[in-house]
């Protein structure tokens, strides 16, 4: 089995997949809006799972489009029946870290984003149940706006502050393991640490792109594929956990997020009271506060 990773190592493992939604901004340059390509590829392995990659110039093979994923929150209609986002029946997902998210939650959490793209933390770390052992199955992440507003840090709490930027190009991350059997999926907890946010709209890494200081919700999509390189989907489930709801800024605005990212964070640990680099880091601090004058 080929893996995304294995196959184009310099484009990543997130790819757009489909058409800008509507209402996105017009003022993107057309290569943003009408999707990427990539000149340099060989003819893909993964054609008929992966539809968001295109070789150009030369027209791939007649493969099925990824189903359309429902729209971001705030926006979709009010579902006709309970299967209208899951077409899967007998699946469930649950949040593996669970209580950390809620931590964070509680506090309200914040994410960096930044013009290279930076890892979220918590990553959304997930078990699934109720998969065919026998099939093949993709799991997809994208982050999607909860509200139309902007927000802004008043000193103790966040609150909107104004209209919502216009919407940016749509971008949905693809676990690097995809497409992988249902067993697979099940044998052990899937994770998307390797997730990154940034807020380049030129980002040619595949990265999924965000405003800051706005309000979003990650949310993962398992789709069956009727057979491997079949012309037909064989369902779709869509699954969003309130707690992992978040607020994308490029420098931490409350304090105790800080604090929480640095105690809970395994890469933070030179940060830390008890760190190793504690004092080459206090060292550090105080020296560029001096060049700057702030003392």
């Amino acid at each position: 089995m080929y893996h995304p990773r294995e196959l184009y190592p310099s484009l990543g493992a997130g790819y757009r997949l489909g058409p800008a939604q509507p209402g996105a901004d017009s003022s993107f340059p057309p290569g943003l809006s009408e999707g990427y390509r990539y000149p340099d590829l060989d003819t893909p392995k993964l054609d008929c799972f992966l539809s968001g990659m295109e070789a150009a110039p030369r027209t791939l093979a007649a493969h099925p489009p990824l189903p359309l994923l429902p729209p971001a929150m705030g926006t979709e209609p009010a579902p006709s029946a309970p299967e209208a986002l899951h077409s899967l029946p007998g699946v469930s997902l649950s949040l593996e870290n669970r209580e950390l998210w809620k931590e964070f939650s509680s506090v309200g959490t914040e994410m960096i984003i930044t013009k290279a793209g930076r890892r979220m933390f918590p990553a959304c770390r997930v078990s699934v149940t109720g998969l065919d052992p026998e099939a093949r199955y993709l799991f997809l992440l994208d982050v999607v706006p909860v509200d139309g507003a902007r927000y802004r840090w008043q000193g103790r709490r966040w609150e909107p502050s104004g209209k919502a930027e216009p919407r940016l190009p749509d971008r949905v991350y693809i676990h690097p393991d995809s497409p992988a059997t249902g067993a697979h999926w099940m044998r052990q907890p899937v994770s998307f640490h390797r997730v990154k946010l940034t807020n380049s709209t030129l980002d040619p890494h595949g990265h999924l792109i965000l405003h800051s200081m706005h309000k979003y919700q990650p949310r993962i999509h398992l789709v069956r594929a009727a057979q491997l390189c079949s012309q037909h989907w064989g369902g779709m489930a869509s699954f969003r956990f309130p707690e992992t709801t978040f607020i994308s800024v490029t420098a931490y605005q409350n304090p105790r997020i800080t604090q929480l990212k640095i105690a809970a964070n395994p890469f933070a640990k030179g940060f830390r009271e008890n760190g190793r680099n504690c004092k080459r880091w206090e060292l550090f601090i105080h020296s560029f506060m001096r060049s700057t004058n702030v003392y």
